[in-house]
């Protein structure tokens, strides 16, 4: 563990690109000195899938097309107009693929960090904006299991829906081990409040 409390053997913290974009989020995260990461939360892999999908149909798609438009006489074509075309065809891929990462770093820097003493909500907004909010254990009041749809309950995912203290709530959605999330959740936050009850 380092000087800031994060675990280098958390396979969460092992890709060094991970690491090299996740860095200016955890320097902001200081551990207390008996505080320990239990859970690191991201939403089911099924939320960036169709994204994916119709990515690569639009990638697809003018392989399908410029032909089709040649065929047809809609439009004349000059020979000499290949290589615009080409170039045009480059810049359109160029540009579906700066999408697909960006929907993937939204997606995979998206998470939720549970400790022993807190809850932590990391928000990935494009490539470099996040937000960071949180809120201690011992507010939590209570949980509740959200499993939307049929979809959901057939890949094992769903919502948490967490109450706390001051008629608040905290939603964390479309993760998986939701079930197990929420255990850790209680069982921490009972832990927690003791503690704090023991040194008052």
């Amino acid at each position: 563990m380092d000087n800031k409390g994060v675990p280098y053997n958390n396979p969460f913290f092992g890709h060094a690109f991970t690491i090299f974009i996740l860095y200016p989020s955890f320097r902001m995260i200081h551990l207390g000195e008996n505080e320990k990461i239990l859970m690191v939360l991201h939403r089911h892999w099924i939320v960036i899938v169709g994204k994916f999908v119709a990515s690569a149909f639009l990638a697809i798609l003018p392989i399908f097309a410029i032909p089709l438009v040649f065929a047809s006489n809609i439009i004349t074509v000059p020979e000499s107009a290949g290589p615009i075309i080409l170039f045009l065809s480059v810049i359109y891929l160029m540009i579906l693929t700066m999408l697909l990462f960006i929907f993937w770093i939204d997606y995979y820097l998206d998470m939720w960090i549970i400790t022993s003493e807190r809850i932590i909500d990391i928000e990935q907004t494009g490539l470099f904006r996040r937000q960071i909010s949180e809120f201690m254990l011992d507010k939590v009041q209570d949980i509740t299991v959200e499993i939307p749809d049929m979809i959901a309950t057939f890949l094992k995912y769903g919502n948490l829906h967490i109450q706390t203290a001051g008629e608040t709530s905290f939603d964390i959605k479309q993760i998986h081990n939701v079930y197990e999330a929420k255990n850790i959740i209680l069982d921490s936050a009972k832990q927690y409040s003791n503690k704090k009850y023991v040194g008052t």
